[in-house]
């Protein structure tokens, strides 16, 4: 698939919501995790449930388990996406999940960085 498909999808699904959107403009989605104190107690257990938030996150901002790989990664990209992940993360805030996220944006800016330096393939 192109770029070109995947910007499709993407103008297509905000010219289809911008019909039921607030008259402000903004359309609000909430989904509720639940989780519990085991959920934070080891960085592991933390990652799991900065894993669920992240999954919560994409279906808030639009995209679902059966998408297609490139629009969830534009989802993954987006404003939507990072805010509301980190929105999360501060609303619980706990020193463990906060580390997670942390990490996985570190590691998330260092692949970035790697295929900017990568030469474009013809």
């Amino acid at each position: 698939m192109n770029k070109w498909t995947v910007f499709a999808f993407v103008l297509g699904g905000v010219i289809s919501t911008e019909g039921y959107a607030a008259p402000t403009g903004w359309v609000t989605t909430e989904i509720r995790l639940r989780y519990d104190h085991r959920d934070l107690t080891s960085p592991a257990a933390a990652h799991r449930l900065l894993g669920r938030i992240r999954d919560a996150a994409l279906e808030s901002c639009g995209a679902s388990p059966f998408s297609l790989p490139e629009f969830k990664a534009a989802t993954v990209a987006s404003r939507c996406w990072i805010d509301a992940v980190d929105n999360a993360v501060r609303r619980i805030d706990d020193p463990l999940l906060t580390a997670a996220a942390r990490e996985g944006r570190l590691a998330n800016a260092g692949r970035s960085a790697e295929s900017s330096q990568q030469p474009a393939s013809e």
